[in-house]
């Protein structure tokens, strides 16, 4: 019997090995990391963003380690699609070259679930590159499961970790200080400013641009009617997502099951068999300075007159100083470039994100940035107005453009404004100024087709690999 076919050679140790990542909000950059801190001793290695090496680079690397998220339907984060469109366009030859990949996403979009990953795979088999083992798909930042089969996978490389040592680690605890709806009687949706102090005040510690990942929950009064109902002891312990639980916290985190669903089930089975709630990811509109975190929240409301998962949680569920579950995500991707001059874009919540950064040069006292804003009226959805006024006054705004869809007919939007004002955009960035951009995907890639107009594919791809065109985008 000859048993070579059912399993693949290893690379032989001590080689080199490049690890590459291809990250829209910073996880996909540190499981890179991690994987390659684990692997330290195995042999040469390297780090690398896939969209700064060349196909002579990857040919000269003896084993690909490949760790790529997805973005939107299918795509690649924007520090890789530049690749994609230049390297991926054919295949090259890597024959010699060993890869895996580990591939990032949400599994709610099911037709597109690790979309970039799974054609990173496509790619360098085709061109004669040899997989070490099938493409690893992982659904969000607790996938356990996906995670510890990656864990092994490398462990067989050589490296020496653990599944908790690659994966982010327990949300921490932070208290509903605030809650204030900052638009009335506006024709769109509420939206909330939120504001959450920590538990442990070390946990202050974020740089603008950064994400917090909230976990939503079920009331308390759900919980408990739950328990009750099927004569549960919250106070039990269960290892549920990595970590020793409490079952009342299990259940406060999870989709409650209907009472078939429960009935004759052993109590070990129903907790595996729980949905937990994934977590929300919000850009932070504060910097640690102050003491607390704030958020911009809009309260999204479905046909059926319910609910959004986290936002209902955040601007209705949770109580006055009652305990938020947060995790602070890094997300290099959009943090501050420089200290050049800024172009920021916005619209809707995604002032939050922008304001961080202006915080920040108000804090350098950079001055030389320039705002354009888009919502839908000026006398009710112009957030942080009072903020807008002092940035303008200490310098810190050298230029403000502002519009408001409802209030125009036709309705103008911001890349409407970014189209208009694309010489003096131009200017901008030949003088070296930066461009972050923030809010949705929709108001998001109708900013980046007229900046295509203004400046043309080659320099937004190249602003992009110098780190001067950053977005941040939901």
């Amino acid at each position: 019997m000859v048993f070579g076919s059912l399993f693949r050679r290893l690379p032989a140790p001590g080689g080199k090995i490049l690890v590459a990542f291809a990250s829209q909000t910073g996880a996909a950059e540190t499981i890179a990391w991690r994987t390659a801190n684990a692997l330290a001793g195995s042999g040469l290695v390297k780090v690398a963003a896939l969209g700064s090496l060349t196909a002579e680079e990857i040919a000269e690397a003896g084993t690909l380690l490949l760790v790529a998220s997805t973005y939107g339907a299918g795509e690649a984060p924007d520090s890789a699609r530049a690749f994609e469109r230049k390297q991926m366009a054919q295949p090259h030859l890597f024959k010699g070259l060993n890869y895996a990949v580990l591939a990032r996403g949400d599994r709610k979009y099911d037709a597109t679930f690790c979309g970039f990953g799974k054609s990173l795979d496509r790619w360098l088999a085709a061109s004669k590159a040899r997989r070490l083992f099938d493409v690893i798909c992982v659904d969000g930042d607790d996938d356990t499961q996906a995670m510890t089969r990656w864990c092994e996978q490398i462990t067989r490389l050589g490296a020496t970790t653990s599944v908790e040592q690659l994966m982010p680690g327990p949300a921490q605890d932070w208290y509903l200080a605030e809650r204030r709806l900052l638009n009335p009687g506006s024709a769109g949706g509420e939206t909330w400013h939120i504001a959450l102090t920590p538990r442990d005040p070390a946990h202050l510690n974020w740089t603008a641009g950064d994400i917090a990942e909230i976990w939503p929950r079920n009331s308390e009064a759900a919980v408990d009617e739950f328990l009750a109902l099927h004569n549960l002891n919250g106070e039990l312990s269960f290892r549920w997502r990595g970590y020793w639980t409490f079952l009342r916290d299990i259940i406060a985190h999870s989709r409650l099951p209907r009472p078939h669903e429960v009935e004759g089930i052993a109590l070990d089975w129903l907790v595996e068999r729980l949905e937990g709630f994934p977590p929300r990811e919000y850009s932070i509109a504060s910097l640690p300075q102050s003491g607390r975190m704030e958020l911009l929240v809009r309260k999204a409301v479905r046909d059926d007159g319910s609910l959004g998962l986290g936002s209902g949680w955040l601007t209705e569920i949770a109580q006055p100083r009652g305990v938020i579950k947060l995790r602070l995500r890094p997300n290099p991707n959009f943090q501050p470039p420089g200290d050049g001059p800024q172009i920021l874009i916005g619209a809707g919540t995604g002032m939050a994100g922008l304001r961080a950064h202006l915080q920040h040069r108000q804090a350098k006292k950079l001055g030389d940035a320039w705002l354009l804003f888009g919502e839908r009226g000026e006398k009710t959805d112009l957030y942080y107005c009072d903020d807008i006024k002092a940035w303008q006054a200490d310098g810190t705004l050298a230029k403000t453009d502002l519009v408001f869809s409802r209030d125009a007919s036709p309705k103008r939007y911001v890349q409407n404004l970014v189209t208009e004002q694309g010489e003096e955009i131009r200017r901008w960035i030949d003088r070296g100024a930066s461009i972050l951009v923030c809010g949705g995907l929709q108001m998001a890639a109708g900013v980046q087709d007229a900046l295509l107009g203004i400046v043309g594919q080659e320099k937004l791809d190249q602003m992009t690999q110098d780190g001067l065109y950053r977005r941040d985008i939901y």
